[in-house]
């Protein structure tokens, strides 16, 4: 029988990269907080805050010691305050999936260390075992930064949290300063498109879409 929020024992591993944990420094405001007060009987009204503050990165599943399907449970709580919020979120900024385009060998050369590689975190927690060596290589071999954390994490910007029409619960802007603070670089490349104008807008700097920057190399070759 597949783990579930009954089977969390409170460890607080996955408090570790969690970008609400992070922000608000209260347990609550984790996967670990709201599957303790579902054993002690909350329902989903009573934790609508760190519901909604929840960015759904995934990063939770992959610490969790117990195999717990703790997205699930969020993403199921969230249903039962609003049955097509997760929907609507999905819609409104897609989990794009960049894998391939970022095993193209060009990307070697079109890299380098004055670069901030940002990694679209939900495809890449999806599939971790089966990427995290290749995204360590890219970063090893051309020198960039990238937003992983020390557990080998994809940190999220949050901006996918913006437009889903409800009341946001967690500052996405404090969330991208945390993931920038004390990172040097000159430009930005992202995998995601939802990233570009809010990541341009509060660094200044250039935010150029990795498809975008693989055709420019292409049309010109």
């Amino acid at each position: 029988m597949a783990a579930t929020y009954s089977n969390c024992h409170g460890c607080s591993l996955c408090l570790l990269s969690c970008p609400m944990w992070l922000q608000k420094r209260d347990v609550t405001f984790s996967a670990q907080g709201m599957a303790r007060a579902l054993q002690n009987g909350a329902q989903p009204q009573d934790l609508a805050e760190p519901l909604l503050s929840c960015l759904l990165c995934g990063i939770c599943d992959l610490i969790c010691p117990e195999k717990i399907d703790l997205r699930g449970m969020i993403e199921n709580g969230l249903r039962r305050l609003d049955p097509d919020l997760v929907a609507r979120r999905a819609a409104a900024c897609p989990a794009e999936d960049r894998f391939d385009a970022s095993r193209d060998p060009v990307l070697l050369q079109l890299l380098g260390p004055d670069d901030f590689y940002v990694i679209e975190p939900r495809s890449f927690h999806a599939h971790h075992v089966e990427r995290v060596a290749h995204y360590e290589a890219l970063r090893r071999r051309t020198g960039c930064g990238m937003n992983l954390d020390l557990h080998r994490m994809a940190i999220p910007t949050g901006i996918e949290h913006l437009g889903e029409g409800q009341v946001q619960k967690l500052d996405v802007k404090q969330q991208i300063q945390w993931l920038l603070k004390g990172r040097t670089f000159a430009r930005i490349v992202v995998e995601s498109r939802c990233d570009q104008a809010l990541l341009a807008e509060i660094t200044g700097k250039p935010v150029v879409h990795i498809s975008e920057l693989i055709g420019s190399e292409n049309a010109h070759a």
